[in-house]
């Protein structure tokens, strides 16, 4: 969406009651629904069997003047979708809200998603980078990741304002961030802890023994606590639903869960020596840009040759284009001089010179190679 004037939203965003995303949740089959405390987005699944059912909604949260919330549907949107779609969406249309004066979240998604400006990264996505810090770190320095996911597609927020959405919004926080927690890390943690725990499969518990007793009311309780509104959902129900301010109350649970997540990553940056950003680094590097093996070199025997490099310490490097020659390909090379007086060459081979006899006009040197040097960093 392009930037537009600030008096012209309120038209763009008409009010649904919030429980009108019910029919989507319990569908995560066919809908994709990405929530955060300022709005969201609803898109089908469909598509790849019929192209033309493609559809997506966009949609701010809108605080009333009654302090629930509201969904605010970009209206062009809505527009867009089957005429069922619409009928449906039409029955839980709001006429004439109340706003309320001030709702901050709200003006950051208008900010962003219709004024085009930069705003600060919500709860739920500073969770989610939070949980992807954690998880390259343990995976570089312990070989396993500390939580099984960096995301979770059932976590939303509470669709209503009541003590069973809230206790379900945590249900789906709890598989996430509590669940989530991998036993064979915990394991993997402790013994580079050089700590015993008691029991590894019991992964929370384990986690605060390995706490220092200062980190545990910042670490471990906010996790406790999530753990124990999940719990809730699996008994046998002691009290009535009852009216609750599920929204912000959940809002502020998640708060503190990415607070403690932070601290937890800053305290097993310092515990495993590596630097939690660099590692995220390396390891996207390293999946995205580096290559991939699926066998020897061919001939075999080259890997034996470069392997006679481990070891040494390099002296010095040359790097640059070849000489071009008639019956070779444009290509760079590179040479690597180590301190014990040895040297090794990498150089680009191809079959330019096969193809020039199979296509007319084409000559070896119309063939270009180049060297790319690509980094993966320390995580220290």
């Amino acid at each position: 969406m392009g930037a537009i004037a600030v008096d012209s939203y309120e038209n763009l965003l008409p009010s649904f009651d919030r429980s009108v995303l019910a029919k989507y949740r319990a569908s995560p089959d066919l809908y994709t629904l990405e929530e955060t405390d300022n709005g969201g987005r609803l898109e089908n699944k469909q598509v790849e069997s019929d192209p033309t059912s493609w559809c997506q909604v966009r949609f701010a949260f809108r605080r009333l003047a009654s302090g629930s919330i509201c969904v605010a549907a970009f209206r062009p949107d809505i527009s867009k979708l089957p005429k069922q779609e619409k009928r449906i969406w039409e029955g839980y249309l709001i006429e004439n809200p109340s706003f309320a004066q001030q709702d901050p979240p709200f003006e950051r998604w208008v900010n962003q998603h219709l004024k085009a400006s930069r705003v600060e990264k919500d709860s739920r996505h500073r969770l989610e980078r939070q949980i992807r810090l954690i998880r390259a770190l343990t995976s570089q320095v312990l070989g396993k990741p500390l939580l099984h996911f960096d995301a979770h597609q059932l976590l939303n927020y509470p669709e209503a304002e009541n003590t069973e959405a809230y206790t379900k919004a945590h249900l789906e926080l709890s598989r996430l961030v509590v669940d989530g927690l991998a036993s064979d890390a915990i394991s993997a943690l402790a013994d580079h802890l050089s700590i015993q725990v008691s029991n590894p499969s019991l992964t929370l518990n384990s986690l605060k023994e390995m706490l220092p007793r200062h980190l545990i009311p910042d670490i471990h309780e906010p996790l406790k606590k999530c753990k124990q509104m999940r719990n809730k959902i699996h008994g046998v129900p002691s009290q009535p639903i009852t009216s609750f301010p599920a929204f912000d109350t959940f809002q502020a649970d998640l708060v503190s869960i990415v607070e403690a997540l932070t601290k937890l990553c800053k305290w097993l940056e310092s515990e495993l020596k590596a630097d939690a950003e660099k590692c995220l680094k390396r390891e996207r590097t390293m999946l995205t840009l580096f290559p991939k093996f699926v066998g020897p070199p061919q001939p075999e025997f080259k890997l034996e040759k470069i392997k006679r490099a481990e070891g040494k310490t390099i002296e010095s490097i040359d790097f640059g284009v070849e000489p071009i020659h008639p019956d070779k390909h444009q290509s760079e090379g590179i040479v690597i001089h180590f301190v014990d007086g040895s040297s090794m060459a990498i150089v680009v081979g191809s079959n330019a010179m096969n193809l020039s006899t199979q296509f007319k006009g084409l000559k070896p040197e119309d063939v270009s190679t180049d060297l790319m040097i690509i980094w993966a960093p320390s995580i220290k």
